[in-house]
């Protein structure tokens, strides 16, 4: 029986690179977990948003990732030691050495004052201060995000008075200040992933009730790490819009929803393939909208919104 050669081991390089990747991917996480923002996570990397993903699609942790930004912190594992690893070694702290108290000079005895005993009650500690202040403002700030939702043209106006809405750097560094950054990134987005599913993916639509121009959301979308997750939306409407049954519904989808229909920007694509298909009806109805209505199976008005669409293509 001929002798089997041991496995061979793969390279030192290989599992450098293999413990170089999982190192990190760990890293990846951690942020994630800590920031629960990929815009904060990129900032603290020094990285574009862009090229973080990049990052997190090459380690295949990018879905992972982002299921750390909707989670709470119930859903973060438990710290545990890791098993073998060794505890360092143990930390005594060192006891400060006794001041010794200046003896007070021999005096009169006298009753304390009131001002004695205002005066041996120390101030509160500056940190302690800045701490209530801050606390302070996150309530108010809870409050107004309450009332007039994640809208940040709406927070200007709200936080700023009237006639000087706060700029958007100004706002976000309050938001940032008071430790309220996540919150404010997460609302945003659930608001976000809202208004485009009520409007099937019509940006404009969005961006209106917004009060955002297209370059504004695009730039909010992209901030908030939403831009793969509303494509991915949008080609789903437009995978719809592409199954709907001949003739009825695709030809009430042409006239009456063109503008939704622009926005996905399949309106060209759809308008072709209506027309051409519908164009044997109309020359054999012979300019007749009875005719053309009783083919076609559709309702008067929207025959006729088909036959000025026939027309102007001749």
């Amino acid at each position: 029986m001929p002798a089997t050669s041991p496995p061979t081991r793969p390279p030192r390089s290989s599992r450098t690179v293999a413990q170089g990747r999982r190192a990190r991917a760990e890293h990846l996480l951690a942020l994630f977990a800590w920031h629960r923002d990929g815009p904060l996570v990129a900032r603290s990397l020094g990285l574009s948003l862009d090229e973080l993903h990049e990052q997190l699609d090459e380690l295949k942790l990018r879905r992972k990732a982002y299921r750390l930004t909707r989670g709470s912190e119930f859903d973060m594992p438990a710290a545990r030691a890791l098993a073998g690893a060794p505890s360092g070694p143990p930390v005594r702290r060192r006891a400060r050495p006794a001041r010794a108290e200046p003896t007070p000079a021999p005096t009169a005895e006298r009753a304390p004052s009131e001002t004695d005993a205002s005066a041996s009650i120390s101030a509160p500690p500056a940190q302690a201060v800045r701490r209530g202040a801050v606390n302070e403002q996150a309530s108010e700030l809870l409050a107004v995000l309450a009332e007039v939702g994640p809208r940040r043209g709406a927070l200007g106006v709200r936080l700023g008075g009237p006639g000087h809405p706060l700029p958007e750097r100004v706002l976000l560094a309050r938001f940032r200040a008071a430790g309220l950054e996540r919150e404010l990134g997460q609302r945003e987005r659930d608001l976000l992933r809202a208004l485009f599913a009520r409007h099937r993916g019509a940006a404009r639509a969005v961006a209106a009730e917004l009060g955002l121009d297209a370059p504004a959301l695009q730039r909010l979308v992209r901030e908030r790490g939403l831009t793969a997750e509303i494509d991915s939306l949008r080609d789903r409407f437009r995978h719809e819009a592409r199954r709907r049954r001949w003739p009825r519904e695709q030809i009430e989808q042409l006239v009456r929803r063109g503008d939704w229909l622009d926005d996905l920007g399949i309106a060209d694509e759809l308008r072709r393939d209506v027309l051409s298909r519908a164009r044997p009806a109309w020359e054999r109805s012979g300019g007749s909208l009875a005719r053309l209505r009783r083919e076609l199976r559709v309702s008067e008005a929207d025959a006729r919104a088909l036959r000025d669409l026939l027309a102007r293509r001749v």
